[in-house]
Parts: structure tokens; C-alpha cells; sequence
């Protein structure tokens, strides 16, 4: 660069010095911040690894109950006891219908009537 194109600029003691704190505050907060991303990521990362080895874990006892399953007899109800069970539960159970507050519909009511008398 040619010295044609250098710019000057005159601070005084207190401004740079005051600049120079700032600057050094920054790299400070960033640096701050840098350490505090590699702790997320080793948190994470450990996070992701006690997740795989719970889906593991679960894959694995999932594959024991099936074969728990078809290792075990299955167990007969007598007929009796069917028609007993069928009869105990429940066929649906039963709607309910919205119950209105006459007092708020009244209110609600009275409310509209005002306002269109304010209206005219």
C-alpha cells in the first residue's frame, strides 16, 4: 500500500485505553464461550452414548420377552369364564353433554344488548 492511503485517527489516552479493555473483555467472553461449547459437546456426546446403550438394552429385553413368549404355554380360559368377562366390561361409555351456565348466557345476553344499544 502506498502511504497515500493510510488513515490516521487520534484517540486519547483514556478512549484507547477504555478500547483496548473492551477488546481484551471481548476475547475474553469468547474464549469463555469456546470452553463452554466443548463442554456441551462432551456432555452431549456422552448424553448420545447412554442413549445407545438404553436403546441396546431395551432392543435386548424386548428380544428376551418374545422369547419368553413363544417358550411359555399359553394359558386357555375355560368358556365359562370368557362369557363371565365379556358380560363384566363396559359396552361405551356414555356422552356428555356441554353444560351451559344460564347465569353467563343471561350476562352474555344482556352484554350484546348493550352494545348494540350503543351501536345506534
Amino acid at each position: 500500500m502506498k502511504n497515500e492511503n493510510l488513515i490516521h485517527v487520534k484517540l486519547e489516552y483514556g478512549e484507547a485505553l477504555q478500547s483496548k479493555k473492551d477488546i481484551l473483555l471481548s476475547e475474553m467472553n469468547l474464549l469463555k464461550i469456546t470452553r463452554i461449547i466443548k463442554e456441551y459437546r462432551l456432555l452431549r456426546l456422552e448424553e448420545l452414548k447412554i442413549k445407545l446403550k438404553l436403546y441396546r438394552e431395551i432392543k435386548e429385553t424386548l428380544t428376551n420377552i418374545r422369547k419368553m413368549q413363544t417358550a411359555l404355554p399359553k394359558l386357555e380360559i375355560p368358556e365359562i369364564l370368557k362369557k363371565d368377562k365379556e358380560i363384566e366390561e363396559p359396552d361405551k361409555l356414555p356422552i356428555r353433554e356441554k353444560v351451559y351456565d344460564e347465569g353467563i348466557e343471561s350476562q352474555l345476553q344482556e352484554i350484546q344488548e348493550k352494545l348494540k344499544s350503543i351501536g345506534r
